[in-house]
């Protein structure tokens, strides 16, 4: 098994010699120490000859011989002293600061100059982690967003010992040793080697930027480095294309959704026929997140009221949405196959439990990456200019709803947003139809005004 690493390294003296030393020439001791593999010397203005030093002596931290000179003893002790003095101030210094030691600490008590970390030591990831977790208990981000966020650093980590960049372990760094440079290394890393795209690598980059962000706040890092980090985020180049300028990207309109309905009749497949009622329902149920979908109980179902109650997973507040009929077709159609079953669509395992964040974390990615594979594959059929996923299901709902006159206020309820002003950042864009209509009502006022 190996014998367990020291947390502190001991020194000794050694005779600093060329690789071919002359016999009479003194030459000098140094203390020298070694961490981590690398090795730290300071000299101490001592001179001897080869022939007067035995380096085993001492337990192996070097002595001088008497043939030295009737002070020999004297110099022997000066030189202990030092070793054993520095010694026990790293002992001291690794009991009041664990896991500490560095080389830039070693070298400041060979220079009597030692060093104390801005950063008291703190593992960056362990920073972040704690900092992704405050804030995700005073509900300042959605648990997608923690998650997210614990994936993004568990995929530093391995950049980190993949690439060799860690600091005192192979995999961990220290806040106050993240540099502008190491970042550029992420990018480049997660670009080549995990073959992320820019906007993949910024949402990675989200954690680690707002973590160097309170670092600095603190004094653990200086404000120009993280000025610098700031700024790492990659800016994506805009398209001059009309026709992707004109089509928002995300929603479909009235005759590709009648496209996806005749791919629907007439698909042969099961499992992607499923999927395509799990888009639909999304659609008619106001919208409903993937998540929730895939974690709708029947529970949740009022088929009398034609309803449904569900503790949204994103927001985790309660939510009532109406059921149109297309929707309750599709829940009945369900209930046919999934009689006994805890959830409607066969997504995630009965004995899921919604309280286990991992766990849902990992059901959902699974659910969502297999659903979406599956629906690209179904929007390349219909020619559609973008990759059909469920959340566009969700965006479409949106953009219907407004363009058929539905204000504001009410699709951010039905699509459960925390505020309006959620809703309207996202959709505002999306009025085309909308706002011709409203103006339209003041066509009477304003031809009156006409100056000519």
């Amino acid at each position: 098994m190996g014998r367990p690493k020291r947390l502190y390294p001991l020194g000794k003296c050694r005779l600093r010699v060329p690789k071919q030393p002359e016999r009479d020439k003194a030459y000098p001791v140094e203390l020298e120490y070694t961490w981590n593999r690398q090795i730290l010397r300071r000299t101490t203005n001592v001179f001897v000859k080869v022939g007067d030093w035995n380096q085993a002596g001492n337990n192996g931290r070097g002595v001088i011989r008497s043939s030295y000179g009737p002070e020999y003893a004297h110099m022997n002790q000066i030189l202990n002293g030092r070793v054993e003095r520095i010694d026990y101030l790293l002992a001291e210094y690794n009991e009041k600061h664990p896991h500490q030691i560095t080389a830039e600490v070693i070298m400041g008590f060979l220079a009597d100059k030692p060093l104390t970390r801005k950063d008291q030591g703190k593992d960056f990831v362990e920073f972040t982690m704690e900092r992704l977790e405050s804030d995700y208990s005073r509900n300042r981000i959605g648990r997608s967003r923690y998650m997210n966020g614990k994936c993004c650093m568990n995929v530093f980590t391995t950049f980190l010992r993949a690439t060799k960049q860690g600091t005192y372990e192979p995999d961990k760094i220290y806040v106050g040793d993240i540099t502008p440079e190491l970042i550029d290394s992420y990018i480049e890393w997660r670009r080549e080697i995990k073959q992320n795209g820019d906007e993949t690598i910024n949402h990675a980059l989200t954690p680690i930027i707002k973590s160097c962000a309170y670092a600095s706040e603190l004094g653990m890092i200086s404000s120009t480095v993280n000025a610098r980090i700031q700024d790492m985020r990659i800016v994506t180049k805009p398209t001059l294309s009309d026709e992707e300028a004109e089509f928002d990207g995300k929603s479909l309109t009235n005759e590709q959704m009648a496209k996806l309905l005749d791919y629907y009749k007439t698909c042969t497949e099961p499992r992607r026929k499923e999927f395509l009622e799990m888009f639909f329902f999304a659609f008619h149920a106001c919208g409903l997140r993937v998540v929730d979908v895939m974690t709708l109980q029947w529970g949740h179902v009022n088929f009398e009221k034609k309803e449904l109650r569900k503790i949204m997973i994103k927001t985790n507040k309660r939510h009532v949405i109406p059921l149109t009929e297309p929707a309750l077709r599709i829940l009945r159609q369900w209930q046919e196959k999934r009689d006994g079953c805890r959830y409607v669509f066969n997504l995630v395992k009965d004995d899921l439990n919604l309280d286990d964040a991992e766990a849902l974390y990992k059901a959902r990615n699974n659910a969502t990456k297999c659903i979406n594979q599956s629906l690209v594959v179904v929007g390349e059929s219909i020619g559609l200019p973008f990759n059909l996923s469920m959340h566009v299901a969700r965006h479409t709902f949106a953009v219907f709803a407004l363009n058929k006159g539905l204000s504001m206020s009410v699709v951010s309820r039905l699509l459960g947003h925390g505020s309006t002003d959620v809703t309207e950042k996202v959709y505002a864009r999306f009025l085309p139809e909308t706002l011709a209509s409203e103006v339209a009502k003041l066509k009477a006022d304003l031809d009156s005004l006409e100056p000519i």
